[in-house]
């Protein structure tokens, strides 16, 4: 590794097991990670990279420390699972896990890719997982992997154009997959969930900050997907830039006058729905500019919809809201137990999430670091890797293959994951989508404690949604 030339922190992979630096917030699970490789001895083994921001800064980073350590867990049950099983596996290759960092936005992002890169074939890496944000820092990343043909298989990372090079007329990403639906997708499936009360007026809350990919095509995706389902526009848009600068004040600060703008709109318009297009450290700020205690007149309740960036607030207390009910609902790429309501003809998704779950917690990891859906997500990207490269004959001399082989987990034969099927699309235009994939709606508010959200808030899975509206069907998927 080496130090980050925008943070007191190291950046890189990770080979030493050494901190990360001054928000390095892994260090309590690098001995688990250290104590795997320790048992992977011998020239017949594999590498998973977990390439995330590993050093968060709590004051401008849109990503919280939970969701980093939930993503190592996740990957290391994973891998662990499949090392526990080697005899089962008829001597498949062990797998080791190294921890990747590329710093608060992505900023180090070269700095790690060039890193793995140089150790590829020394340490026998099959894919890169994690990326877990939309930035172009990211997709840059995932961009300069494909073209050594490393596979990438991100696990939150739902822009639309996370699959794109950042050169225009290069096209599709070869070799880049993820577990999360698209933006289009999560659209789609909360659009879905609003058409219950299709007279509602919905407000549409932008962040329109061009380094973030993220907000600025969930905003579009829902705006599209909402005209295309009602035949109509939204009631209102209105507009804010976050800034990751902070401009000296911390993020937060700064963008409690930026939000401030939105609740005005909100008191003018009174809409029955605000769908809030941003992340979730704004969403937090937005929520508290709602809990002024400033009479909206007219307003009596409104409900705030978004993605599942929500979920870096999950664990925190929300304000009150002493001036009308709010209620905040979200799409979650998946939560702890998101199948346990469903009907008898998914028996097969609680099954397989059940496995994960028993080995989840037998690596002595809580039940609640499953609610943010990070965990989940994470052990089916590791999982599909390393599916994927013990099909591969020799696999040393084989590296480059392991995305050819990640592309035949299709509708045909879907992987079946803690999330859900996970099918992707022969469609180039679509390169490593999951193909009309599950989510949840989850409620946050303010009551008791329950499924692992913090105190004074209550946190319910209130149904599942696809984009389809249809149930996954290997004849008519893809």
């Amino acid at each position: 590794m080496q130090e980050s030339a925008f943070s007191p922190n190291c950046v890189g992979l990770n080979l030493e097991n050494a901190s990360f630096g001054d928000h390095d917030v892994v260090k309590d699970l690098q001995e688990k990670v250290a104590q795997n490789n320790r048992a992977v001895t011998g020239p017949d083994f594999m590498t998973v990279v977990l390439l995330e921001n590993m050093t968060p800064d709590p004051h401008t980073s849109n990503i919280v420390k939970g969701n980093v350590q939930h993503s190592v867990e996740g990957a290391l049950t994973a891998v662990q699972r499949v090392n526990e099983r080697y005899i089962a596996n008829h001597g498949a290759p062990k797998v080791k896990l190294q921890l990747a960092n590329y710093g608060n936005g992505a900023e180090d992002s070269k700095v790690a890719v060039e890193k793995i890169k140089a150790e590829r074939d020394r340490e026998q890496v099959v894919a890169v997982v994690g990326l877990g944000q939309s930035l172009i820092g990211t997709r840059s990343a995932a961009s300069d992997l494909s073209q050594d043909r490393i596979a990438v298989i991100s696990t939150m990372a739902s822009a639309d154009n996370m699959n794109q090079h950042l050169t225009p007329g290069r096209g599709s990403i070869e070799g880049f997959f993820r577990i999360t639906p698209t933006n289009a997708d999560a659209a789609k499936a909360a659009v879905n969930f609003v058409s219950q009360r299709p007279d509602a007026d919905v407000l549409l809350i932008q962040d329109t900050n061009p380094d973030d990919i993220y907000s600025s095509t969930l905003g579009t995706k829902f705006r599209e997907a909402y005209n295309e389902k009602f035949k109509r526009d939204l009631a209102g848009i209105e507009r804010f830039e976050a800034n990751d600068e902070s401009h000296g004040s911390g993020r937060g600060e700064y963008m409690k006058g930026m939000l401030a703008d939105a609740r005005k709109r909100v008191c003018d318009d009174t809409p029955d729905l605000v769908y809030f297009a941003g992340r979730g450290v704004d969403l937090r700020t937005f929520l508290n500019a709602l809990s002024e205690d400033d009479p909206c007149p007219g307003m009596s309740k409104l409900d705030v919809l978004t993605s599942d960036d929500a979920s870096n607030i999950v664990n925190e207390e929300l304000p009150p809201f002493p001036a009308f009910d709010v209620r905040l609902f979200y799409t979650s790429v998946a939560t702890r137990g998101q199948w346990d309501k469903a009907g008898p003809d998914l028996k097969a998704y609680r099954d397989a999430y059940a496995l994960f779950e028993s080995a989840f917690a037998g690596r002595g990891f809580q039940p609640e670091n499953l609610v943010d859906g990070y965990a989940m997500a994470t052990y089916d990207a590791a999982s599909i890797a390393i599916e994927s490269a013990q099909k591969i004959p020799m696999l040393s001399m084989h590296l480059s293959e392991v995305s050819d082989w990640i592309e035949k987990f299709d509708c045909i034969d879907p992987k079946l994951g803690a999330t859900g099927p996970i099918a992707y699309s022969a469609d180039p235009a679509q390169q490593g989508n999951p193909v009309d994939k599950t989510m949840s709606i989850m409620r946050l508010s303010r009551e008791d404690r329950e499924n692992g959200a913090g105190k004074g808030t209550r946190l319910v899975q209130e149904t599942l949604s696809r984009p389809s509206l249809n149930a996954f069907d290997p004849r008519t998927c893809g």
